[in-house]
């Protein structure tokens, strides 16, 4: 289980301009609307999923926990997470529902499986963008 946030709006990786001239665009890093995503990955299969314009702090991680990850579990599971420090908060909660932790190594996401679908949700998302 992650949480990954989404701009509203996505830099362009390249651009248009007359041949000869540099293509120049500005982006304004200060103004962010941002979706903000706590998911669950069951094998390839991203669920549990909710988005909100807020961010993610401990009270709004439990309540996910609690609420909607928990009844979606079907059974007992071994739920790998990060090391974020609300992150332990959940950790009796799940294990009085039988399930148990497994917490990475400190700044490790490529040992988290869900961090490469959460790319390939920003990469098919900035398509969807680009297309509109």
């Amino acid at each position: 289980m992650d949480e990954s946030g989404f701009e509203s709006e996505t830099m362009r990786p390249c651009g248009y301009a007359p041949i000869g001239s540099p293509c120049i665009g500005s982006y304004n890093w200060q103004a962010k609307d941002r979706t903000n995503v706590i998911g669950a990955l069951y094998g390839k299969t991203l669920f549990a999923l909710n988005c909100l314009k807020t961010n993610i702090n401990k009270k709004i991680f439990y309540h996910w926990c609690k609420f909607t990850l928990i009844p979606k579990l079907k059974r007992k599971c071994v739920i790998v997470m990060d090391n974020a420090a609300f992150h332990k908060r959940v950790q009796k909660l799940l294990n009085r529902h039988g399930h148990r932790l497994l917490f990475l190594p400190p700044y490790s996401p490529d040992l988290n499986p869900i961090e490469k679908k959460w790319a390939q949700v920003k990469f098919l998302r900035q398509g969807w963008m680009e297309n509109d």
